[in-house]
């Protein structure tokens, strides 16, 4: 018996290189976001079987991924008892990878491809979020472009290097040494006085910290640049990376995990209002008119897979390259092609 060629599923892939090289105005992300939201298929589905999984996460209880992948009922629908194991950064989530039962970890792509690159055992599965990097500076600092930073102090808001490494990249991109700039590190709870003393000319941080810093500081700072605007609003930040062990051992444990994310990032895309309220209940520091502003001025929700994963993977290897943390001679769409795996297999 002949079996039919797929033609819905050929004129899908036709109509996405179309939107993607034809000069239409369409930029890759955009029509990336496009194959990932469209129902689709997986060739392998999960099986049904009741897994209890740890996965290490920053901050997982003020993550509106995974508060509404847990308490909307995604990870139910797979048949999911989701643990997190709490950690401060993505580089303290990778580290924890493979140790104490923990088969996966959220962490900002800047920080996932050294540590691949370094050899450690797992693969990148999903996009989970666009990013939400600001350079925030004091407004009477005199800095109203990038390459005023040459000299200033600039606070790190935590550990994780991402902050530091996103506008190391921006600055080299105009030519300007990253080294140029006094980087501190400055614990979250000092950086608001030190900034308005005056021993600090700005902050690099992300959301939710970084908008509570602006929003609470009565015109004293600037938004300078950041990676909610732009080309970059269309970029994938925190990725979903698997053990290798896992990987192999549970297969349909990796389709469930990833189904369950994708449906809560549709859930979130569908549901602004009401992810705005509910991600307040987590974050009564700040209110939910300031939450609400906050998700407003945030990127669209993004979450992509397979080969629209590779390729941003790609273009981070390459920015990488030019802080020095990958080498020069790196083919970067092989090395993407080798840390990244395809789960569902679209």
């Amino acid at each position: 018996m002949s079996v039919k060629p797929d033609r819905t599923a050929e004129n899908g892939r036709r109509r996405f290189l179309a939107l993607a090289g034809l000069g239409t105005g369409v930029t890759l992300a955009t029509a990336a976001a496009w194959q990932w939201h469209r129902p689709q298929r997986p060739r392998s589905e999960p099986d049904g079987r009741y897994r209890s999984l740890t996965l290490a996460w920053p901050a997982p209880d003020t993550d509106l991924v995974m508060i509404v992948a847990r308490e909307r009922g995604f990870f139910a629908n797979y048949s999911l008892d989701v643990t997190t194991k709490p950690v401060t950064t993505g580089n303290q989530a990778i580290l924890a990878l493979g140790q104490d039962s923990v088969v996966g970890a959220a962490a900002p792509a800047l920080s996932w491809l050294p540590a691949l690159y370094g050899g450690k055992p797992a693969r990148l599965v999903a996009g989970l979020s666009a990013g939400t990097y600001r350079l925030l500076v004091r407004s009477r600092s005199g800095v109203a472009k990038l390459e005023n930073l040459v000299g200033k102090t600039i606070a790190v808001a935590d550990e994780d290097a991402a902050d530091r490494r996103f506008f190391s990249v921006l600055l080299r991109r105009k030519g300007i040494s990253p080294a140029s700039v006094q980087w501190k590190a400055v614990q979250a709870g000092q950086i608001a006085e030190k900034i308005a003393s005056g021993e600090l000319d700005g902050v690099v941080a992300h959301d939710f910290f970084a908008w509570r810093l602006l929003s609470e500081s009565n015109g004293g700072l600037n938004e300078l640049a950041g990676s909610t605007t732009g080309h970059y609003a269309e970029r994938i930040n925190r990725v979903l990376g698997l053990d290798d062990s896992f990987l192999t051992d549970d297969p349909e444990g990796a389709i469930a995990l990833a189904l369950a994310f994708r449906d809560a990032g549709r859930w979130i895309e569908k549901h602004r209002e009401e992810a705005a309220t509910l991600l307040a209940s987590h974050l009564p520091q700040m209110g939910e008119d300031i939450v609400a502003a906050m998700l407003a001025h945030e990127p669209k929700p993004l979450h992509l897979i397979g080969h629209w994963l590779r390729d941003q993977i790609a273009q981070y290897a390459d920015e990488l390259k030019l802080i020095e943390l990958l080498p020069d001679s790196l083919n970067s769409g092989e090395f993407a092609h080798s840390v990244c795996r395809n789960v569902l297999h679209l």
